[in-house]
């Protein structure tokens, strides 16, 4: 399915994305939405590493932060005929999919 096709989905439903370096970021709730629509294509993962700063940890004289930490992030992805990167966050859509199968 291309994702034009996709697309026409998203808006039907109401939904929104954001399209970052090629690729279309859904919350977790429409990505199992659109992932049904398409047929339950097979999905692929990979680990993108983040950085996360603490509350209050910002130094002024210094202008950085002082405590921030990195984290590892699985997104769970597939992609559209056209090449289109169709990207959510893996355990969230997990916990989506187990709690809508019967």
């Amino acid at each position: 399915m291309h994702f034009e096709v996709v697309k026409e989905f998203l808006e039907d439903i109401g939904a929104d994305w954001t399209e970052i370096e090629g690729e279309i970021h859904l919350d977790p709730e429409v990505f199992y939405e659109v992932w049904k629509y398409v047929g339950q294509p097979d999905l692929e993962t990979y680990v993108i590493e983040d950085e996360v700063v603490e509350p209050g940890s910002y130094d002024p004289p210094e202008m950085k932060y002082t405590d921030a930490k990195k984290i590892r992030v699985k997104k769970a992805y597939f992609e559209t005929l056209d090449g289109k990167r169709i990207v959510t966050d893996y355990p969230e859509f997990q916990r989506i999919m187990k709690e809508k199968s019967p």
